[in-house]
């Protein structure tokens, strides 16, 4: 029995001993050096982070109020009202546009307006107050040919030359109850000034009239029935100039043509970006860059692939209104 436990001892022992041998604690991984065991137990070195980018988006206000970045607004299309002119207060204004530009050596000054000069000075002239009146066929072929786009002779002919162009001036004269001088003065020279009423005032009166006044027959000149029309609708349009002052039209709040949404891409991965960037141009969009280098200065404005530069940290953004 006793012979028996020492065998059982000396194989314990030797099964220990060959355990031991089968961990080699002097030797290292293939390829690793001493340096690369922690000293400490459980002590792992910190990963090392690659390039990172995120996508974001959102709706724009609808007041253009969004800023998506420093130098990209979101520019959301606006219904703007305009007043509402009558016919004849539209073709007035549509003739003083074109003929503002006419030259005249008898111009008191070369100042051209802006059609929002014009519009501003006719504000009030709605149907209401500066309403439509009965054209005769030489009244519509002087307005068709006074917003002639591509032939300007009869602009240059009325506007260019003496005011006084019979039949054509006192077709102008009888519809809209203003003489040629009076409009060019009220609409061109004075276009930036807000008169509420005529400038430059030459009196509408009919050749034959005027003639008969400095005639035998003075006490019996009686004038043309369609200058006396004209007296009322100059009277109109004088009262539609005052209230474009004294009470001008106020325009509604503008109202969205349409909606819009914007996308931004924030990030170091340049990779990424040059990819998205490609993408968005693709679609026909205009993209902004906003991007910080590596020695802290940063710029923003219209991304250019060439400035994707490695080391920097870049913001792309744009939008789209549909």
């Amino acid at each position: 029995m006793k012979k028996l436990n020492s065998l059982l001892i000396g194989a314990v022992a030797i099964t220990m001993f060959a355990s031991c041998n089968k961990t080699d604690f002097s030797s290292l991984a293939q390829g690793q050096t001493q340096q690369d065991i922690p000293t400490e137990p459980g002590v792992i070195p910190p990963p090392v982070s690659g390039p990172t980018y995120k996508l974001s988006n959102g709706a724009c206000a609808a007041d253009s109020s969004t800023q998506v970045l420093s130098c990209l607004k979101c520019d959301v299309p606006q219904v703007v009202a305009k007043p509402q002119l009558s016919t004849k207060a539209q073709a007035l204004h549509d003739i003083m546009l074109l003929a503002c530009n006419v030259s005249n050596k008898s111009d008191a000054n070369n100042f051209r307006p802006t059609e929002a000069m014009i519009l501003n000075k006719l504000n009030r002239a709605s149907e209401d107050i500066y309403p439509e009146s009965k054209r005769t066929a030489q009244m519509t072929l002087v307005i068709q040919g006074l917003t002639n786009p591509t032939d300007n002779s009869l602009r240059q002919k009325m506007f260019g030359g003496l005011w006084y162009q019979p039949p054509y001036s006192d077709a102008f004269e009888t519809y809209f109850g203003i003489t040629v001088p009076e409009a060019k003065s009220l609409f061109c020279w004075n276009g930036d000034k807000m008169t509420g009423g005529l400038t430059d005032i030459t009196g509408l009166v009919s050749k034959d009239y005027l003639d008969c006044q400095y005639s035998d027959s003075s006490f019996n000149c009686k004038e043309k029935p369609e200058y006396i029309a004209a007296y009322g609708y100059r009277t109109q349009l004088e009262n539609a100039l005052k209230l474009g002052v004294t009470n001008p039209y106020v325009a509604p709040a503008p109202t969205p043509q349409k909606k819009c949404s914007w996308n931004r891409f924030e990030g170091n991965d340049l990779v990424a970006a040059l990819v998205q960037l490609k993408a968005w141009k693709a679609e026909g969009r205009k993209v902004s860059l906003a991007i910080k280098n590596a020695d802290g200065a940063s710029s923003c404005g219209e991304a250019v692939e060439s400035n994707l530069k490695p080391g920097s940290t870049v913001q792309l953004a744009t939008y789209k209104c549909e």
